[in-house]
């Protein structure tokens, strides 16, 4: 998804270009795809709970249209740090491994921010950069920089053990 800042609203949801096909380069591959992400909209009271999951099954009918999904969603609601489930905290990535039976060190970690190559870093797996043109980057050093979420998927099909 396109990041828009603070997303409470389904209607402000919008894809980024090559999404659908990095999706299934990595489903053909045979990867869990979930989403994890911090929305510390919802501590600020900028939006609830429900509106997260409501833009998140937004997110999922657009995806599902084009014939891919996402296996799962979870989202940090906090704002202060030191929380488990904040973004570098690998908190909700264990949460999300156990849940789905999956190896996270067979996986790796697409993102924009440092929080998420910092938790990349703090599980022990890839990390890759997407670019984010209106931020930027500040963050440890990624495995690899992409130019593109299909960019992003293909260099995870090719490195990332299964």
């Amino acid at each position: 998804m396109i990041d828009k800042g603070f997303v409470g609203d389904p209607q402000d949801v919008e894809l980024l270009p090559t999404v659908v096909e990095g999706l299934r380069a990595l489903t053909v591959a045979g990867f869990a795809k979930i989403v994890v992400s911090n929305q510390s909209g919802v501590a600020r009271g900028y939006f609830t709970s429900d509106a997260v999951g409501r833009v998140n099954a937004e997110l999922r009918a657009r995806l599902q249209a084009e014939g891919v999904d996402v296996d799962a969603f979870y989202f940090c609601p906090h704002y202060e740090d030191g929380c488990d489930c904040r973004k570098p905290a690998i908190g909700l990535l264990e949460r999300a491994a156990r849940e789905h039976g999956v190896d996270v060190h067979a996986g790796a970690v697409i993102g924009d921010r440092g929080s998420d190559i910092g938790l990349a870093q703090n599980a022990g797996v890839p990390g890759v950069l997407m670019p984010a043109p209106q931020y930027p980057y500040s963050g440890p050093e990624p495995d690899y920089r992409a130019q593109s979420f299909l960019d992003a998927a293909r260099w995870i099909v090719e490195h990332v053990g299964r």
